[in-house]
C-alpha cells in the first residue's frame, strides 16, 4: 500500500454507510466485517473477500476495495 492509499484509509465501521450510498442497500457493521474476514460467495461459487488492513488495532479500507468488491459480486 503506498503512500496516497494509505492516506484515503476509511475506518471499516464507516463501510456501511458508503456502501448504501453506492448500492442503495445498507448492512451492518457486523456484516461488513465478516466481508472482510470471510468473504462473500458469488453466484459462480467464488469467495471475494472486501480488502483491509490493520492499523493501530483498528481494520481500514480504500474506496477502490470497496467499489472492487461490490464489481466482483455484480
Amino acid at each position: 500500500m503506498d503512500k496516497e492509499e494509505r492516506a484515503k484509509l476509511i475506518p471499516l465501521s464507516s463501510v456501511s454507510a458508503i456502501f448504501a450510498s453506492l448500492t442503495g442497500v445498507t448492512r451492518s457493521k457486523p456484516t461488513i466485517y465478516n466481508w472482510m474476514r470471510y468473504g462473500c460467495r458469488t453466484h459462480d461459487a467464488r469467495i471475494v473477500k472486501l480488502g483491509a488492513v490493520l492499523k493501530m488495532g483498528q481494520w481500514f479500507t480504500t474506496q477502490k476495495e470497496i467499489e472492487t468488491f461490490i464489481e466482483e459480486l455484480a
